[in-house]
């Protein structure tokens, strides 16, 4: 959760730069060793070294067009990730294709053609496979942003987050995290990033997200930490790992409840893990000397087995943020509470503002059992959860790019963080792709 969002007087918001970054002091360290003098670069010597007399005599190599850094020769990997098209043929600056270099010849000397042959000229190497991409390793350049505007802050991170307060673990988390992989029917894709205005402010990424595997059962799961509260990256961090914690043990339990449609008796359980993980949650934080509530995040989960035959996804979550599925390129909201807790008709998430460790008791779960082949459940924070509400161009740009493939970890952390002005907020977001049909 942002705890900028407060507006200075006038709404006006001075744009970012270096005349409003973080002051910095200066460097108290100076190099003033003296460079050594026998440090002279000298120039190579040009002249080749003779050859010996019975060296063979290899086929010259004539310099030419330098081969694109991108370019590969055929396939990477397999899977969802596969590559869908040829590249495009490049364009020369003056109109009409560019004809391909030439590649270099083998280091090895190639065999003589038999006695009284000749070798066909003009003839195409053999093994010559047209040249594909996998999405994983495309160029997507400079972060994306949809809008009129662009937002206000750097597309980048500018400072980096210091000590406060004798806060180590707060430096240690890293800007950005993404995980992958498959599991059983799905396809996960992960990610967590600082947002803009933390970045901004060189504070550490309060956000948490988690992917993990427990026998036969998959536990993703996704924590924002409350931007009021001073050590809510603890807690945010802290609730994933506790509630994994509490999954481990008891994960052919919940399979099998999940198997069997107990939508009864897996409330009950969850709302048990939940309460003892928010228990553990608290007790850490007054080991640390800090009151619980300075550790508040919210938390949201899913359960995901890895038999095909059983479609059922098991819902847990306590605060705000965003369950939703992707199908047929629409938009559906599965975090529906029926209690006043939306925005309104036709919203896509809740706007509860529970935290845990206190609201342990007012857990929500949900069975989603009309899973189809090809859908995609997002599950994620409100830093995307609230521009997917408000604006539409993020809801098609993201649409429009997950519900034609799975992409590759860094295509899809690109496409994650995407920019919308005004909304700074630390983003995490799970996306499971089910197989299709």
């Amino acid at each position: 959760m942002n705890p900028h969002e407060s507006q200075p007087p006038g709404g006006q918001v001075p744009e970012p730069g270096p005349e409003h970054a973080p002051t910095r002091k200066d460097d108290p360290y100076e190099v003033t060793a003296p460079v050594h003098e026998d440090w002279v670069l000298k120039p190579p010597d040009l002249a080749p070294a003779p050859a010996p007399a019975d060296a063979v005599v290899g086929p010259v190599v004539t310099p030419g067009r330098v081969t694109p850094e991108n370019f590969l020769p055929r396939p990477i990997g397999q899977g969802p990730a596969a590559v869908r098209e040829p590249w495009a043929d490049p364009v020369s600056p003056l109109g009409g294709p560019v004809e391909p270099a030439a590649a270099a010849p083998p280091a090895t000397h190639p065999a003589a053609p038999p006695a009284g042959t000749t070798a066909p000229t003009g003839s195409a190497p053999t093994g010559a496979d047209p040249v594909v991409r996998p999405p994983s390793f495309r160029s997507p350049g400079p972060l994306a942003h949809v809008g009129r505007k662009a937002p206000a802050y750097p597309a980048e991170p500018t400072d980096i987050p210091t000590v406060r307060g004798g806060d180590l673990y707060g430096v240690l988390l890293p800007d950005t995290v993404v995980d992958g992989g498959r599991f059983g029917p799905v396809t996960v894709r992960a990610a967590s990033v600082r947002g803009d205005s933390h970045r901004y402010a060189a504070e550490c990424r309060q956000d948490a997200a988690l992917v993990v595997r427990a026998g036969g059962l998959l536990l993703v799961a996704v924590a924002d930490g409350v931007g009021s509260q001073p050590h809510s990256h603890h807690g945010s961090n802290g609730i994933v790992r506790l509630l994994a914690k509490q999954v481990l043990p008891r994960a052919d339990i919940l399979l099998d409840l999940l198997r069997t449609g107990a939508a009864v008796d897996f409330a009950d359980l969850t709302g048990r893990l939940v309460a003892a993980a928010a228990a553990e949650l608290a007790q850490e934080a007054e080991r640390f000397g800090h009151p619980p509530k300075t550790w508040s995040t919210t938390l949201r989960a899913l359960l995901v087995p890895a038999d095909p035959e059983v479609r059922t996804r098991g819902f847990v979550a306590v605060g705000d943020g965003g369950l939703l599925r992707l199908r047929a390129g629409g938009w559906e909201n599965l975090d529906a509470d029926g209690d006043g807790g939306g925005d309104g008709p036709g919203t896509l998430i809740s706007t509860r503002t529970d935290c845990l460790p206190e609201a342990y008791e007012r857990a929500r779960t949900a069975l989603i059992t009309d899973t189809r082949p090809g859908d995609v459940l997002v599950l994620c924070t409100d830093g995307l959860a609230l521009p997917l509400v408000k604006e539409p161009e993020l809801r098609g740009f993201l649409g429009g790019r997950w519900g034609r493939e799975v992409p590759g970890l860094a295509e899809f952390l690109w496409q994650a963080q995407v920019r919308v002005r005004s909304y700074d907020d630390d983003r995490s977001v799970v996306c499971l792709w089910e197989a299709p049909a």
